[in-house]
């Protein structure tokens, strides 16, 4: 299955937008650690909305190009059976 330039960028940015996830849930963990923990872990997950909000828009994305290539490939099938049956009609007259 050959993948277009948009899907290559797509899945990039997945994998970026995971890693600042990761790095802004780490770095606000570190940084509130001080004021205790369970003040560090909720600005962990703080930190780590924008980057998860970002990974579930990519992965929309990446839903809409395999539903074009999905609806694509149906159509295909349906103009062939569609071309298959005309060919009969036309023999059977």
């Amino acid at each position: 299955m050959r993948r277009t330039t948009a899907e290559i960028l797509t899945n990039f940015l997945l994998g970026a937008a995971w890693a600042l996830a990761l790095l802004g849930a780490v770095y606000l963990f570190w940084s509130f650690l001080p004021f205790g923990l369970l003040i560090a872990f909720m600005a962990a997950i703080v930190g780590s909305l924008f980057g998860l909000l970002l990974v579930v828009f990519m992965e929309l994305v990446l839903l809409q190009f395999d539903k074009y290539r999905e609806m694509k490939r149906q159509t295909h099938l349906l103009e062939t059976i569609r071309k298959a049956l005309h060919d009969t009609q036309v023999r059977d007259h």
